[in-house]
């Protein structure tokens, strides 16, 4: 039997899987999953001005998302996932300023994701999973500062630039950047980011697929853990790798040397024990190397000589011993030089 059998006059409104407020006995929420409807949704769902919920997932819609939408300034959350909606989100879905979830998962639309998005300031969740959505995801996304789970995978987006960085997403931030397999930046730093779950420093095991990946930022965050080995799996095109002022700890991993491209490392102010592996040396292209303020030991590897581009080099406030590697003066571009708070012995090269 279908739900709509019990919409008529005798139940004065209080239809199944409608939900009307009890003071003014508008309808406030529509919450009609998996009854197997299919057709268009109607364009008079605009007129429905108190509606704060919409739920139409696993039905057979088909269609475009009716422009009318934009009307409900009060919604709340929208779940239009497992349908056959076809076309674009709407920009003017933006006028939602209400809109705390938003799942679009599983349908057919296209399309680029609307820069206007990034007006929802309340937006918590955002699901497109399993789409046709093409070309970059927009800038504004960082303006998204309540954001606590994002999923885009499986569709065609080359989000090229996604800088989510300076915000206060919460420790359990869930979002699966591995699968946006053009993106070349991905900036989070200075949030309240953790350890655990998608979190933990081992989620970037999973950008090893983001093979166009040239910059990653998670500086001033809330990392904890040991770095994983993988972190050799990156791109070949990756430049820039900062993981400052965080509580990373255990070993550097030996074979950090593999990261060939990189020309700025920034692994300063966490815990790193042990020695610096003597491949560091492998990164010719090494410009800028911070291990400053960790716990590291044993003596400067010579085999930094090696990156004769190296103009910076922080190494401070750790416990390194020994003399300093005279080869350093390789580095003929070298301008700032920071060794103090160690045990170094031994004169200067």
């Amino acid at each position: 039997m279908l739900v709509t059998s019990s919409w008529n006059d005798s139940l004065h409104f209080w239809w199944e899987d409608i939900l009307c407020g009890r003071r003014h006995r508008r309808v406030i929420g529509l919450s009609l999953e998996s009854p197997n409807l299919a057709s268009s949704i109607s364009s008079s769902i605009g007129n429905l001005s108190f509606l704060g919920i919409v739920n139409l997932s696993n039905n057979s819609f088909q269609g475009e998302i009716p422009h009318e939408m934009g009307r409900l300034f009060r919604l709340q959350v929208l779940n239009l996932t497992s349908n056959l909606l076809e076309g674009q989100i709407l920009a003017n879905l933006s006028n939602c300023n209400s809109l705390r979830i938003l799942s679009i998962s599983n349908n057919r639309l296209i399309g680029n994701l609307p820069k206007e998005l990034g007006s929802l300031s309340q937006l918590v969740l955002l699901y497109m999973t399993s789409n046709n959505f093409t070309g970059e995801i927009p800038h504004s996304s960082g303006n998204l500062s309540s954001f606590v789970d994002f999923w885009a995978d499986d569709n065609k987006l080359e989000g090229k630039y996604l800088d989510l960085s300076i915000n206060k997403f919460s420790p359990g931030l869930a979002v699966n950047f591995g699968n946006l397999q053009n993106l070349s930046l991905l900036s989070l730093f200075t949030n309240g980011l953790r350890s655990g779950g998608a979190n933990d420093p081992n989620f970037i095991s999973t950008l090893a697929n983001c093979s166009k990946l040239r910059a990653l930022q998670l500086q001033e965050n809330n990392f904890e853990g040991v770095l994983p080995n993988s972190l050799a799996n990156f791109s070949t095109k990756l430049q820039y790798l900062s993981m400052s002022f965080n509580q990373i700890s255990g070993n550097i991993p030996a074979d950090i040397g593999n990261l060939a491209s990189v020309n700025a490392l920034d692994m300063s102010y966490n815990q790193f024990i042990g020695t610096i592996p003597t491949s560091i040396g492998k990164l010719y292209k090494l410009q800028e190397l911070g291990f400053g303020k960790n716990k590291l030991s044993g003596e400067i590897p010579s085999s930094i000589g090696n990156s004769i581009l190296l103009n910076q080099l922080w190494l401070e406030e750790n416990d390194f011993q020994g003399n300093i590697p005279s080869n350093l003066g390789n580095c003929r571009g070298l301008i700032l030089l920071h060794l103090y708070g160690n045990n170094l012995s031994g004169s200067i090269p």
